[in-house]
């Protein structure tokens, strides 16, 4: 059996939307190589309880804090707090998002404002907040999707939103490596989870998965250990970068 690595042991980690899907993945490994650990969720207590058990048994100091990325306030103050209470902040994974599978023609004022709120703001949020409160050498990691890099049909207005980050964290990384920190996104195909489950149809999903040349959905296990190379100090060069991680579907 392989000995876990405690190479986060001291870091302090920040996991927006860290209680669900792939968020919880990416919480969990990060907190089993030991670092402090805090998981952000907007409103499913039940989750926010069921991901903080788990990471109690991991051997980190774990919190659940209910906060909302939308909402600039609400993140100002959260990072504020992190650091007030635990001395710094190393590390800070942005996951959430919000899918709306229309054609361009049927997408309404409020689907284009839940978007860009929901994928955009909230990332702008929390990299604004990171690029002023990060320690020196810090690592911050976004969540995006490898839609922004093909033609994508009715994924074209999510596919928006979250290209509009991918850019803002080539800017970021150029303001911010002269401290060693490091800002990327990764950029998943397909994962088998709530979250991509909720925009689609039983058939659309299988399709999907016969589509990957693996012959299968990807799963959050296979994109939690990338976010966890990226936040480690053996990534230290690599920084304003997309990595995508698609099984070769796309």
């Amino acid at each position: 059996m392989s000995q876990v690595v405690r190479d986060l042991e001291g870091k302090v980690a920040l996991i927006i939307g860290g209680t669900r899907n792939q968020g919880a993945e990416f919480a969990k490994n990060i907190a089993g190589r030991g670092a402090t650990t805090i998981v952000t969720y907007q409103g499913d207590e039940q989750a926010a309880k069921a991901t903080l058990a788990t990471l109690e048994t991991l051997g980190a100091t774990v919190e659940a804090v209910r906060s909302d990325a939308t909402s600039a306030a609400e993140v100002d103050a959260l990072f504020t707090d992190v650091v007030a209470r635990h001395g710094k902040l190393d590390i800070v994974v942005h996951v959430p998002g919000r899918v709306i599978k229309k054609p361009i023609a049927d997408t309404t004022d409020d689907d284009f404002d839940q978007l860009i709120v929901r994928n955009t703001r909230t990332a702008f949020n929390t990299l604004r907040a990171t690029a002023r409160r990060i320690a020196d050498n810090g690592r911050y990691v976004v969540l995006s999707t490898t839609l922004t890099s093909i033609m994508t049909g009715t994924y074209g207005l999510y596919s928006g939103s979250k290209a509009a980050v991918e850019r803002m964290v080539v800017a970021a990384a150029k303001e911010l490596g002269e401290r060693g920190v490091t800002v990327n996104a990764v950029a998943p195909g397909p994962v088998d989870d709530d979250f991509f489950r909720g925009a689609e149809t039983p058939e659309s999903i299988a399709a999907a998965a016969l589509h990957n040349p693996h012959g299968r959905l990807g799963l959050p296990t296979d994109t939690a250990p990338l976010v966890g190379w990226l936040v480690s100090a053996e990534a230290g060069w690599v920084s304003g970068q997309t990595i995508r991680a698609n099984g070769a579907m796309f």
